[in-house]
């Protein structure tokens, strides 16, 4: 299963230092993502239901002053994960389920999303931790021989959840960078 790309939006607005306006439409009617910007580092981001123009605001994550133009992925027609950068290597991720109009909290670091079970695998400190999307609640704890001086997220070159429930991912291993790829059997449930 390839990652979805990132939606082009419909824009109004120059962009850049300049104002924009952008909708990510689901397929569900009249429902998305909208993202309201000054410029591209400062925006308002939310959903929407009927229109727009009457979006609930997501609220920004821990230690950061605005949001820049974001990043909407749709997983599916009705499940969307809306990426806003923060740093180097760093990423806060919302999912919204648009059928149960449901919002997640931000979420730090997140890799790859499987919209199907609901589950992300995300950084955190030098482990991979898969967790349930909504509630947080840790699946799966992977620790490995990462490269040092890298990052979790920068060891790993590829990662994807496939249909049978697996987590593929290959990544690199100590301080020779050799390549190692597997396969993680993931449980849908916390423990």
């Amino acid at each position: 299963m390839a990652e979805a790309a990132p939606s082009t939006g419909e824009c109004s607005g120059s962009g850049g230092a300049g104002p924009s306006h952008c909708l990510y439409r689901s397929l569900m009617p009249s429902t998305g993502i909208v993202a309201d910007c000054r410029s591209d580092r400062d925006c308002r981001v939310g959903y929407y239901y009927g229109g727009p123009e009457q979006a609930t605001w997501f609220t920004l994550p821990a230690g950061m002053a605005t949001m820049p133009k974001p990043d909407v992925i749709w997983h599916s027609a009705t499940f969307a994960e809306t990426r806003v950068g923060c740093g180097r290597s760093c990423t806060w991720s919302y999912f919204f389920e648009a059928k149960r109009r449901q919002l997640s909290p931000p979420r730090r670091d997140v890799l790859q999303a499987d919209f199907r079970r609901l589950l992300m695998a995300q950084v955190e400190g030098r482990a991979l931790e898969v967790r349930q999307i909504f509630t947080a609640r840790e699946a799966l704890r992977i620790e490995r021989d990462w490269v040092p001086g890298l990052t979790v997220g920068e060891a790993i070159t590829e990662i994807r959840f496939d249909p049978d429930g697996r987590l593929y991912l290959t990544w690199l291993r100590g301080p020779g960078r050799t390549p190692v790829s597997e396969r993680v059997t993931v449980p849908s449930f916390a423990r």
